[in-house]
């Protein structure tokens, strides 16, 4: 892929569609989360949960915001991103987030939940839009010995 002003943009306009998903999460609000997604994207979040299409994970994300254990969490600071155009018309970001305070479904609070993501975008005729997004939590490495 060449650099110049397009690369620029397309990665503003990604960031963009980060941006707002990112606010959506910090004021626990789901609204417009829909139109950040492809009608077909599939998500699965770190427990497993899946849901494919812009409404429905915007349906689930009402569910999470509105549940009292995972609004007790607060990021630590704003999270990080790695934007990568792979063509012209598909991109991967990886991100990661540090959140303190969130409790489990039991309300078990978790000291500082470290989470990465990993997004697909592509390019639809109204702007880049997420097309797959996963989400996992990094834990202690226990596969290699000491």
């Amino acid at each position: 892929m060449t650099g110049g002003n397009g690369h620029e943009q397309d990665l503003a306009a990604i960031g963009e569609v980060m941006g707002r998903l990112g606010a959506a999460f910090a004021t626990l609000s789901p609204d417009g989360v829909a139109q950040l997604y492809t009608a077909d994207a599939d998500w699965t979040n770190a427990f497993g949960t899946s849901r494919k299409g812009g409404a429905q994970i915007e349906a689930y994300l009402a569910g999470l915001f509105a549940d009292r254990h995972f609004a007790a969490g607060k990021p630590l600071g704003p999270p990080q991103a790695d934007i990568r155009l792979l063509t012209a018309d598909v991109a991967v970001a990886k991100t990661y987030l540090e959140r303190a305070g969130q409790q489990t479904a039991d309300g078990a609070t978790m000291a500082v939940r470290r989470n990465f993501s990993l997004k697909v975008f592509t390019r639809e005729p109204d702007g880049w839009k997420i097309a797959s997004d996963i989400y996992m939590d990094a834990r202690d490495d226990s596969t290699l010995g000491g």
